[in-house]
């Protein structure tokens, strides 16, 4: 039978992945961000990024392998901020009803209300995990973009220099 500091503890870890699930959703909107910042100083900045290509002669492809990366990052990120379905501890309308005629004990209370957690949290950490996969793809990416940029910058510098 089930005691309460046994359900205490199963309740904090179905609130750690609640917590879990509101990092990663802050996470998620900081790349979003970024990537739409990035994107539109693009857009709005076309006409100097056309200049910047032609007066240094960088192959205008990089630009557009630049681009084409931060919306893959956009649509990982877009696929983590996705509606997730999540799983409450209980109903509490169908645990009222479960009850029937007569009450459970606490410890058989417990006990039900333990494994209704341990179901819940499993189920919320695979989403979790899934999510925190996509934003990790989604850094790596951000990432790579940024590098490109640094390499096209240096390689703008050195062409002045040169």
């Amino acid at each position: 039978m089930a005691t309460e500091i046994q359900y205490k503890v199963f309740k904090e870890v179905y609130d750690e992945e609640s917590e879990r699930y509101s990092n990663l959703g802050t996470r998620a909107n900081a790349y979003l961000t970024l990537i739409t910042f990035y994107l539109g100083a693009v857009l709005l900045k076309i006409d100097d990024v056309l200049k910047f290509v032609t007066t240094f002669r960088i192959p205008v492809v990089f630009f557009l392998l630049i681009g084409t990366l931060f919306v893959v990052a956009l649509l990982l990120t877009a696929l983590a901020l996705n509606i997730r379905d999540y799983e409450a501890i209980c109903d509490p309308e169908e645990v009222i009803e479960a009850f029937g005629e007569s009450q459970p004990s606490d410890e058989e209370f417990l006990d039900d209300r333990i494994i209704d957690l341990a179901v819940a949290t499993n189920r919320n950490s695979r989403q979790n995990n899934r999510v925190a996969g996509l934003l990790q793809w989604a850094a790596r990416v951000i990432c790579c973009c940024v590098a490109l940029q640094a390499v096209l910058l240096l390689v703008a510098i050195k062409h002045t220099r040169g």
